[in-house]
């Protein structure tokens, strides 16, 4: 690997890392955690997997992929109308787009299949048990679907690379989602509940993402010579290892307040 690929490597691999810091800060931050303040709550640990607030109502628990499928949507719009020019910028949009969207979207699917997680904790109670799991799971491999459709149009439109130079997309897609896989691992080996939270917490939220891969996979058949653009960008790399350190060292462990 030559040093501009190296160099190109690490910026993916910092856009992914930022990008998926944003995308669980907002499920689990501004999501459960500002509707716990919003409703008269007090936050007592925020940490990478896990908000415990004061308050125990429906409402929170559902506010979180709620608010992260909004910041899903809130990247999106701002690729389609208003789209940087830096290719490093729109990386980050795309990514947060995918890993916010997976990853709340399959939430529906996980909590209907195992009735577990945040949308079990919405639905527990409502009857009939069976019909409600029924109904989110399908509603969740629904949009899914749409999801990776969506991705697959906004990667086509959003970053062509100049020339040959840049990633296939099957590449492209399995570097960023290793990426947040490790660093979702790494905080999730901190876990203030044990590590055991790594495998049933912190690595089903960024392998959930699976559908940016499979995107990435799709894209290189009907298209074998499309590249996805590879831009080098040592600020981003910094930014990178900044939300890496705060996300691993600080929401690894947890914040208590």
């Amino acid at each position: 690997m030559n040093r501009a690929r190296a160099a190109s490597t690490a910026t993916l691999c910092a856009i992914a890392a930022a990008a998926y810091a944003v995308a669980d800060v907002a499920h689990e931050g501004l999501g459960h955690g500002g509707t716990c303040l919003a409703l008269g709550g007090h936050v007592l640990l925020l940490s990478s997997t896990d908000e415990a607030c004061s308050l125990h109502v429906r409402l929170i628990d559902g506010a979180g992929p709620v608010v992260g499928i909004v910041v899903a949507l809130l990247a999106l719009a701002w690729l389609r109308y208003a789209a940087p020019r830096a290719a490093a910028l729109r990386i980050f949009l795309c990514l947060v787009f995918a890993f916010a969207i997976f990853w709340n979207v399959g939430y529906l699917i996980k909590s209907g299949l195992t009735d577990t997680g945040d949308w079990a904790f919405v639905i527990a109670g409502l009857e009939p048990v069976w019909l409600w799991r029924a109904a989110i799971t399908i509603c969740g491999i629904v949009l899914y679907a749409a999801a990776m459709r969506l991705l697959g149009a906004t990667l086509v439109r959003a970053l062509p690379a100049d020339g040959s130079a840049g990633w296939r997309p099957l590449t492209f897609t399995l570097i960023a989602y290793l990426a947040a896989a490790m660093l979702s691992a790494a905080a999730g080996f901190f876990d203030p509940e044990g590590r055991a939270r790594m495998l049933t917490d912190a690595l089903p939220s960024s392998l959930g993402s699976i559908g940016l891969v499979w995107v990435g996979y799709e894209m290189n058949r009907p298209l074998p010579g499309f590249r996805l653009a590879a831009p080098v960008s040592w600020p981003w790399i910094v930014i990178g290892a900044v939300c890496a350190t705060f996300f691993v060292a600080a929401l690894g462990p947890g914040l208590r307040f």
